[in-house]
């Protein structure tokens, strides 16, 4: 019970507060831009992590953005961060190498790193591991998300369901 009440009084400072209007670049790999404050209805396109747009409202978890192109579109507002506070970091191991190479700090761990910190942990650490190896393997729907948002479009189409209803 106090665990609850202490996870509660800490909500507050966990959740990101709202974006003030004004550019913001997008830090998520897996977020995607949408007609509608929705993930799964009214999918544009993909964003790209770094891409820059410009806030115009926050209508509850999701910003209503102007992208660079022209054009308004919903995207979730954890999926941004203030153009000012943006730092790049690496998406995967190809893009934490290339980094190293130029001589940037990538922030992350390269194999050689990750093998003696296992090594010194133990095998429970090697577990772990393998757990975040798997829970990655998993994601692997999120790369095909317009196509799953197509497809539930065209399942919502042919049941007459949501925003498809005859029943107003």
């Amino acid at each position: 019970m106090v665990l609850v009440a202490a996870t509660l009084a800490f909500l507050p400072w966990l959740v990101p507060q709202d974006l003030p209007p004004g550019p913001c670049k997008v830090t998520v790999q897996s977020a995607s831009f949408n007609k509608v404050p929705s993930t799964t209805r009214g999918f544009l396109r993909e964003a790209k992590v770094g891409e820059e747009v410009t806030v115009l409202s926050v209508e509850g978890n999701y910003a209503k953005v102007k992208l660079a192109e022209g054009g308004e579109a919903y995207i979730s507002k954890t999926a941004l961060v203030a153009s000012d506070s943006y730092v790049k970091a690496p998406a995967n191991e190809k893009e934490m190498m290339e980094m190293k190479g130029k001589g940037y700090e990538a922030g992350r761990f390269d194999p050689e790193t990750e093998s003696s910190y296992k090594k010194e942990k133990g095998p429970e650490m090697e577990k772990a591991y393998k757990g975040v190896d798997a829970w990655e393997e998993r994601q692997g729907w999120a790369a095909q998300r317009g196509e799953v948002a197509k497809r539930l479009e065209e399942f919502r189409k042919a049941g007459k369901l949501a925003e498809f209803s005859t029943v107003k």
